[in-house]
Order: C-alpha cells, then structure tokens, then sequence
C-alpha cells in the first residue's frame, strides 16, 4: 500500500507546509472518532453531517488555526474551501473530511487559503514524513508509525502519524491520528477495533487535562489485500494486536513531546470499588499540578498524591488499607509513611524519565491506569507566549 499524500501550503503559516491532502482509494472503508467537546470546531461539525452518508474520498488537514469558535462565517470558510478543494480533486465536497489544529477563535485566511488551493496541482508525491511534519503546532518531533505484519503468510501494512502535544485529555486530546491499513475489513469491525484501540491509548493518556475542540482519529482499511478472511476470530485477533501496538506507540510519542516534558508518569490504580472510581483517581493524580510539579523537580513527595487521594469526592475506601508505592517503592501503609519514604533508593528512583505511582486502595477488585507528563518551566512558556 503506497498512501497518495499530497502536502502543501495554504497560506496560514510563512514558507512551510501547513497542510496536507491524503487520497483515499475507492472501496477503502473509514472509521472515525471526534472530540466530546461542547465547542466542537467547524470540521468536526462538517465531518459529522457527511460521514454517515458518504464514503469519504480524501482527508484534508490544516494546521495553525483551529477554524473553533469561528461561528457561521467559520463554517461558511470551511464550505467555501471544500467547494475549491472538490472542484481540483474531482469530487463532491462532502466526500472530503476536513481536519484543523491550531489557534482556537481566528478565522481562516480565506482568500489565501483559496488562492493556494486554485493554484496547487494535487499530483500526490508527498511522503509521510512531510505530511507529519505538515500538521504539526507546538510539537518538537513528528510521530510515524509504518511496520509490516503477516497473517496467514500475507503481508499487511499499518501506517499512520498523529499529533499533539499539549492540552490531552481523554476523550481524546489536542491531537490528530490517521491510520491506514491495507486488509479489507466490513466497517462494523473497523469500528469496533478504533473504538477498542482508542480506549486502551488515546483515551489513557493526559497532559493538562484540557480538551481540545479539534480532536479526531481515523481509522481507514483500504482493502487492497483482500486475500485474508478476516471474519474469522484469529485473524481479527491478530489484526488487533498489532494495531492497538500502534495507536499505543503514536499516544506515547505524544506524551514524550508533552510540551517541555521531562517526565513520562504512569498512574496505576488497583484494589478500587467500581473502574469509575479508580478512573477518577488516576485523571485526580495525572492532572494535579502539585503532583506534576513535584516530578518535575525529582521529588518523591507522596504526601502530595495522598493530599490529592483524600480530596476527591465519593470515592470509598478505608484510609488504613491505601497502600502507595513510587517507583515501586511502598511510601505510605496504614495511614502513615514506610521507612522507605525518605530512602536513598527512592530519590535516586526519581531521577528515571519514567515514574510510576501505583496505588492500591483495598476496596475491591477494580483498576484503571493513565500515562501523563510532568509540569515544566517550558510548558508554561510555550503555553503563555503560544498565540504570539
């Protein structure tokens, strides 16, 4: 499967590409999930009216302006540059999803953005690589995943690239995610497998605990190998396998990019009532900026992840049974602090870039887990000076 990827520039950002186009092949099948957000952007509007009806022809991403919070005349922009981009692709307007990351509130440079459109010639020789670089904001690095699997001694290829780096939270985050794979597969099991991928990474993975009005992740099986049947359990396994592989190697890469991240923290909650309240104890610990703080600075101060326990509402256990561990490391039993708690091997523990803070509550049998960033001095300043 070579992807046909087009990148250009569409006049958002100076001199470099701010946009990318991928073709997606007739009789592909398309799977798509988008933000929860109330203020959802114009895409994720215009997507939504088309993609139960349509099978989507292209993918068409910006990047540098959000198009959220943009009211009618963002929509109508958006319409506007579908009419242009159709009439170049040979296609109708709502076989084309649209895609934006960016600023939240301004609008599109319309007239530029047109004039770009009218003048590109669309021949599709651009790579992954370019189209990854095209879409990204504040990331520092681009996020691939290309690999190759066999089943049933056939070759499938699963590719695909994201972005992100700040304001992730569940559902979803300030990221994009397209993957393709090769196989032919019926659209209610390419659904169900986005759903099962997302839930197991995207939808585990924090930075701010902001989310975002743009976000989205594809999933498309263009069926150009069609020789595997894939209605039979194994196969359907093994596909899965390799493909939750993938989104969990492209949400991680997020989390290493995190926006002046040093720190990549697990937050594992066992021993809980109910998988609600052990979700709600990690996203308590993942997004406190105490606790992130606290790793940033190298300091296994674990009254603060306590402080944060204790804080949170209708959550049942008995504080006697909360065991804490750092780094695997058991900090705090029985309501007070281990002889662990000040220890040499648990500092040296937090200078790792990878920190874990594992919690058992001893209510239940229930768990959950997350994977977040520490909170840094270059978060902050990226952030503050983002719209400048």
């Amino acid at each position: 499967m070579k992807l046909k990827i087009q990148s250009l520039n569409i006049g958002i950002k100076n001199k470099k590409d701010d946009a990318v186009c991928f073709e997606i092949p007739r009789g592909s099948k398309t799977s798509i999930v988008s933000t929860k957000n109330k203020f959802a952007a114009a895409p994720i509007i215009f997507n939504k009216k088309n993609i139960k009806n349509i099978k989507p022809r292209y993918l068409f991403i910006n990047s540098g302006n959000a198009n959220a919070c943009t009211g009618k005349e963002g929509y109508s922009n958006l319409k506007k540059y579908a009419k242009k981009l159709s009439g170049k692709l040979n296609c109708e307007d709502n076989e084309i999803l649209f895609f934006s990351t960016g600023i939240i509130g301004e609008q599109l440079p319309i007239s530029k953005i047109l004039n770009s459109i009218d003048k590109h010639k669309f021949p599709f020789n651009s790579s992954l690589s370019s189209a990854s670089r095209a879409i990204m904001t504040t990331d520092k690095f681009p996020k691939i995943v290309q690999k190759r699997i066999k089943i049933l001694d056939q070759e499938i290829k699963i590719q695909g690239i994201c972005k992100g780096a700040g304001m992730i939270e569940p559902n979803m985050a300030t990221m994009l995610a397209f993957v393709f794979i090769d196989v032919a597969v019926k659209q209610r099991f390419l659904r169900k497998l986005l759903m099962d991928c997302i839930s197991e990474t995207f939808n585990k993975i924090s930075v701010d605990g902001d989310m975002s009005t743009n976000d989205s992740v594809v999933l498309v099986s263009t069926g150009e190998n069609n020789k595997i049947d894939m209605s039979k359990t194994i196969n359907q396994n093994r596909l899965k396998r390799e493909l939750l592989i993938t989104f969990k190697d492209l949400s991680l890469m997020i989390i290493k990019d995190g926006e002046g991240a040093t720190k990549i923290l697990e937050v594992d909650v066992k021993n809980a009532l109910s998988p609600s309240q052990a979700k709600k104890l990690c996203y308590a610990i993942a997004n406190s900026n105490l606790v992130k703080t606290a790793i940033y600075g190298e300091d296994p101060n674990w009254g603060r992840i306590i402080a944060k326990i204790g804080s949170v509402e209708n959550i049942d256990f008995d504080v006697k049974k909360v065991k804490l561990y750092l780094n695997k490391i058991l900090v705090f039993k029985s309501g007070i602090a281990t002889s662990d708690a000040k220890s040499s091997k648990l500092k040296k523990s937090m200078k790792q870039r990878n920190i874990i803070i594992s919690l058992s509550l001893g209510a239940g049998e229930k768990g959950s887990s997350i994977i977040t960033a520490d909170l840094t001095k270059k978060y902050v300043h990226i952030n503050s000076a983002y719209t400048s």
